[in-house]
């Protein structure tokens, strides 16, 4: 996990708080890896009682979950104080006047919150499912971040993430950019074993995404937060470096004009075990007397 390390942390929240006050959609790839997480979370039966959708951006994740959950409570933790209040005003119910009159409940309440995915303003043990969508690529430090997921979710709970993975972004790798790093999907299952969590299912998967132009491409990489490499170049780029950019990338294209941008993700889900690990890595050892001779238990 060491090559995370390059990651500054403080680039990546302004460059998430300039994403924040664009208009427009989110990007097409983060609903596509969304969907498929919830075709993954249909296999799974569980009644998560209370779940926390980390990295919750504007909140689409947090309504596909409610409507999945309708009984659950739900939060939606933010690192953006822009995304959270529009994942707040997403959420909020919309009741027509019979309904309000009545005072009728349109179920458990979502609430937003501001705050580091690794530093999570929430009880320990609260929470039946946490979910995250590709968000935990931009933490510096991931063992830290999934021991506290894991102090978070109660025993029998469940952890669901995305990840960009190693091949990411390959092209522009291959064109000569200082790539941010991404993580090993391996490195991820040791982390989750690391953490405390049990059974860790890992798979990973490419999607390829095709642009008209490198322009773009570029703008939909940039809407996606762009480098936060410390080493990262500083400044503001000028147009004849721009140009350069995509003079190297058009170079790639196939012989219909289209230009290719390779996306691997890599898909993560784990149990907490009923009998969990503390904080210091010990685990609660229960014993019991034996029942006297004759006497069933």
């Amino acid at each position: 996990m060491d090559p995370a390390n390059l990651l500054d942390p403080l680039a990546v929240r302004r460059q998430f708080a300039r994403r924040a006050l664009r208009a427009g959609p989110d990007g097409f790839i983060l609903r596509e890896v969304e969907r498929r997480m919830l075709e993954h979370l249909e296999l799974t039966r569980i009644d998560p009682g209370v779940i926390v959708d980390l990295g919750c951006g504007r909140g689409h994740g947090l309504l596909e979950l409610r409507a999945r959950y309708p009984a659950a409570s739900l939060v939606g933790i933010d690192l953006i104080e822009a995304s959270a209040r529009a994942a707040q005003a997403a959420v909020a119910p919309r009741r027509g006047l019979i309904a309000r009159l009545r005072g009728a409940s349109s179920g458990p309440a979502v609430q937003v919150v501001v705050a580091d995915i690794g530093a999570l303003p929430l009880a320990t043990s609260s929470l039946g499912l946490a979910w995250s969508n590709l968000a935990l690529n931009w933490c510096h430090d991931v063992p830290t971040v999934l021991g506290e997921w894991h102090r978070s979710l109660r025993p029998g709970g469940l952890v669901m993430f995305s990840a960009f993975g190693v091949d990411t972004l390959r092209e522009l790798r291959a064109a000569g950019a200082l790539m941010m790093p991404f993580p090993d999907m391996h490195d991820l299952g040791d982390a989750l074993v690391g953490a405390g969590f049990a059974d860790p299912v890992m798979d990973m998967e490419r999607i390829d995404l095709t642009y008209a132009s490198a322009a773009a491409l570029l703008d939909e990489v940039r809407a996606l937060g762009g480098n936060a490499r410390r080493d990262r170049a500083r400044g503001l780029q000028s147009p004849a470096r721009r140009r350069q950019w995509e003079e190297r990338i058009s170079a790639g294209a196939s012989a219909d004009g289209r230009i290719n941008l390779s996306f691997e993700v890599i898909y993560g889900h784990a149990w907490v075990p009923e009998v969990k690990r503390r904080a210091d890595g010990a685990a609660t050892v229960e014993f019991r007397r034996p029942p006297p001779r004759g006497e069933k238990t």
